[in-house]
């Protein structure tokens, strides 16, 4: 980095106003804003805050960034063997995208749990929500001391988390279903999850369909009715997503009996599985 400073010292103060060519060989094609032609500069000193700042976008640049996966890390062909836990609270046996069963203490015993009819482990996983429960003994009302880190969500959504293994506990899938143990109004939303898993991998390629309402089943609210089936295949994942919005037979908005609004009574999820494309039935 010395000769590069002070080659480049050299052409700040040296009488000569650095080309775009020298600024983007030190600098990067994509720093080019951040690391502009200089006018020419009279001070030394503005010369150096000019230098520091182009090294540290240099740097910025080339760290390596950390691969987020499709969900917290989490990625197809992941071992469980080598999977850390560092991220995350309790692991579980799943259900379906249902409540927690079995504890289990590490991805690698997912063997514990039953597998499903296409030979696969269901594990449900938890975000790790130490900072919430922090903040709730502290009686902290708006979990500022989590920072927002308020169980596991994905897209701002309350969602249960699960992981599918292989027999030989390769990750073969990914499942995830909208809470319905959240708020009224967060369970209202639900459905919601759909659009930002259609576009987190890409709308195009996708192909939906509505379904029909089954008997009883009604529109919310100002006629909204909402059950749709999307899926998109690729050579690197199989992608399903399901989304109801709808009152079921019984629920209305109205309590018939007060005339009063009702709250609660209607039918609002998102489920979602990644699926590797390679996995074969045993």
């Amino acid at each position: 980095m010395k000769a590069v400073t002070a080659h480049m010292l050299k052409s700040a103060v040296g009488w000569a106003k650095p080309t775009v060519p020298t600024l983007l060989r030190y600098c990067g094609a994509r720093r080019v804003r951040r690391c502009a032609p200089l006018p020419a500069l009279r001070h030394y000193g503005a010369a150096l805050v000019a230098l520091a700042a182009c090294a540290i976008a240099t740097a910025a640049h080339a760290q390596p960034r950390r691969d987020p996966g499709e969900i917290h890390g989490l990625k197809l062909g992941l071992k469980a063997d080598e999977m850390s836990t560092d991220t995350f609270g309790d692991l579980a046996c799943g259900s379906n995208g249902g409540p927690p069963r079995q504890a289990i203490d590490d991805w690698s015993e997912f063997r514990k749990c039953r597998p499903e009819p296409s030979g696969l482990y269901e594990v449900n996983a938890r975000f790790d929500d130490e900072q919430e429960y922090i903040g709730r003994a502290i009686d902290d009302p708006d979990p500022l001391y989590a920072q927002g880190r308020v169980g596991t969500r994905v897209a701002g959504h309350p969602v249960i988390l699960s992981v599918l293994f292989d027999k030989d506990g390769v990750l073969r899938g990914i499942r995830m279903v909208s809470d319905p143990r959240a708020s009224i109004v967060e369970r209202r939303m639900a459905h919601m999850l759909r659009l930002a898993v259609i576009n987190r991998y890409d709308p195009e390629g996708w192909t939906c369909a509505d379904l029909p309402p089954a008997p009883g089943e009604t529109p919310v609210g100002g006629g909204v009715f909402i059950k749709q089936r999307c899926e998109k295949r690729t050579a690197e994942r199989d992608l399903f997503v399901e989304a109801h919005f709808l009152r079921k037979p019984g629920q209305s908005g109205i309590d018939p009996a007060t005339g009063e609004p009702t709250t609660g009574q209607f039918e609002s999820w998102t489920r979602f599985e990644l699926m590797d494309p390679n996995y074969k039935k045993p």
